[in-house]
Order: structure tokens, then C-alpha cells, then sequence
């Protein structure tokens, strides 16, 4: 008699597959999650009023002169188009009808669920961009909703420009300093600038780059050392100290940041156009407005097999326009 062995003769063997699908992709989407959901766009443009206190002076006025001069303060418009994000997702009939898959028990079903996460992502990276606004042309141009990264800028853009007034000033906008450099200087200087414009201490949320979230606790943990004071800053020597609780574990890490002009709390993010930017938003002032929420729509069938689309429209608006927010843009 044949022996039967394992790697050679034996046949009929079942494939070991686990009854799950291991998702390794989980990326927070911090602007979405935060912003307020705000009323039903009207139309694809979106407007809104933006208004500003004059500059006020310490002056007299004499006892019995008339008034013969007058003083009104300036409304102006802002503006944002909606933009449409679709992903579309199909399987074949077998796929859907006959395969029998580990971990899942509806092929369409574990597409198009994966499909709502995409969307999102694709919503969120729109968001916090530099893309500018952009009318539809009906043929090959799309509506694209200005993003944060752009609203926060010391120009006023060409497309939809934000009013005379009510760019972000140059110094909300840190660009000197670099990811090996950086200090509390340097964020307590947009917190300061930020301050100058709006008078109010506020708490500010942070979606940050994973590169400038490590020089934020790369170069704010510890403390400098300098033998003179004309040393202190970027050369002075950092002296890191730990403190193991119970000699097991050790916090090493910066999330939330206290100035004299406010609070920054830090929200890691893959979203933003470069890994060593930061928003220094004032979230209060910021609603994301859908004309669609997320939603799935199934498309005719022509025999190939069930199509599903995911689809939402929604715009950004920032009521301040740039003035109550800051932002960081490192070099390396």
C-alpha cells in the first residue's frame, strides 16, 4: 500500500482562508468630523456677508461744532461654489451571486461600504486643499469648492476673491520657520497675529501634517539650555527630560498647545497638501454645507452585473473669510 503523504499524494485539500477582511487603512478625516453641518445650499454658488469694526481713534469732539462727516461700516460678499464627488463601484454576476468569499457575505454590499469611506476621504482632502474655486462649464470643467488652505492666504485669488480686507494677514501665516527649527516662538506668533484681528482669545483645532506634528514634539518637549542670552532660541542645546510613571512607560508627545492668545489642539492628519502644514482653525466659523449627503444610488444593470454610485454635494464656507484663521507652511 502507497503511503499517502501530506505535501505529495494528498488531494482535495480545503484552502485555510480566515473568515474576515482585514481593513490596514484607517486615516481620520478631523475637518469633517469637527465642522458644523450647515443649512441646504440654494444654489451651486453659495454667498454670504462678511462685515468689520473701523480702526476706532482717541478723539475729541468740540462742544457746539455740527456733524459734517459721516462713517458707515463696509458688508462685503464672499462666495463658494458646491462641488460633486462620485465614486461608482460594480461586480459581475457571479461575483455577486455564486463566489463565496472569506469574510464576506455580500460583494456589493463590502464594495460599496468601502466606497462611503472613499468618498469622505476625497471630501476631506478637497477641504483642507489649496484648489481654488471653479465654475462648471457644462462639458469638461467641474464645479470645485474653494479649500482651507486656500481661503487662508494673503491673496485674495482671482476666482470668487476674497474681499478687500479680509485676506489672512502675513503673520497668521508662519513660513520662516522649518520643521528642524521651529519654536514656541513661532506659534505664539500666529496665535498673536490671529489675536490682533479678532481681540478674542479662542481655542483653535489644528488638522497637522505628520511631519510637522513630529517638530512640534521634536522641538517643543524639553527645555533649552543657553550660556548666554543672546544664545537662547533655535541654538541653544534642548535638554530632554522623561518621566516614567512607575518605571513602565514613557509620554513623549504634543497635542495640545497653550499661548498667550489661545489654545491649539493638534489633529493628525494625511489630508493636507504637504506633511509639514498645519490650519490653525477657528472651527466655530467653519460649516461644511451639503446640497447631497453621502448616498448610494443603484444604476440600471445591463446585464453585466449590479453598478452601484456614491455620490454627495457639498461646499465649504468659511464665514470669516481667512481673518480668524492661521496656518503653517514649513520648509523642511
Amino acid at each position: 500500500m502507497a503511503l499517502l503523504l501530506e505535501a505529495t499524494t494528498q488531494v482535495g485539500k480545503r484552502e485555510d482562508l480566515a473568515n474576515y477582511v482585514s481593513q490596514v487603512d484607517a486615516h481620520n478625516t478631523p475637518v469633517q468630523s469637527l465642522a458644523r453641518k450647515g443649512l441646504k445650499p440654494g444654489n451651486s454658488l453659495m454667498s454670504w456677508q462678511v462685515t468689520a469694526l473701523d480702526s476706532v481713534t482717541n478723539t475729541g469732539t468740540v462742544d457746539g461744532v455740527d456733524v459734517t462727516t459721516y462713517d458707515s461700516n463696509v458688508r462685503a460678499l464672499c462666495q463658494n461654489h458646491c462641488q460633486i464627488y462620485r465614486l461608482s463601484t460594480r461586480v459581475s454576476n457571479l461575483a455577486q451571486d455564486l463566489s463565496v468569499v472569506g469574510g464576506v457575505k455580500n460583494e456589493l454590499a463590502f464594495q460599496t461600504a468601502h466606497k462611503l469611506v472613499e468618498i469622505k476621504r476625497m471630501m476631506e482632502l478637497s477641504f483642507c486643499s489649496t484648489q481654488a474655486p471653479q465654475a462648471d462649464d457644462g462639458s469638461s470643467t467641474p464645479y470645485m469648492t474653494r479649500g482651507l488652505a486656500n481661503w487662508i492666504s494673503t491673496s485674495a485669488g482671482s476666482v470668487l476673491a476674497t474681499p478687500t480686507g479680509f485676506t489672512t494677514p502675513a503673520t497668521s501665516i508662519e513660513t520662516t520657520a522649518t520643521t528642524s527649527n521651529i519654536t514656541d516662538s513661532h506659534i505664539q506668533d500666529v496665535l498673536s497675529s490671529i489675536f490682533a484681528e479678532t481681540g478674542t482669545i479662542s481655542d483653535y483645532d489644528m488638522p497637522i501634517g505628520r511631519t510637522l506634528k513630529r517638530a512640534f514634539t521634536d522641538r517643543l518637549t524639553g527645555v533649552r539650555t543657553a550660556e548666554s542670552a543672546a544664545d537662547i532660541g533655535i541654538t541653544a542645546t534642548q535638554a530632554r527630560t522623561f518621566s516614567p510613571q512607575k518605571g513602565r512607560s514613557v509620554e513623549f508627545r504634543v497635542d495640545t498647545f497653550t499661548g498667550d492668545f489661545g489654545t491649539i489642539r493638534l489633529h493628525p492628519s494625511n489630508w493636507l497638501d504637504d506633511q509639514r502644514d498645519g490650519l490653525t482653525l477657528l472651527m466655530s466659523d467653519i460649516e461644511v454645507r451639503y446640497a447631497e449627503l453621502p448616498s448610494i444610488l443603484a444604476l440600471p444593470d445591463s446585464g453585466g452585473g449590479p453598478i452601484r454610485q456614491i455620490r454627495a454635494v457639498a461646499a465649504l464656507v468659511l464665514k470669516s473669510a481667512g481673518l480668524n484663521q492661521g496656518m503653517f507652511n514649513l520648509g523642511s
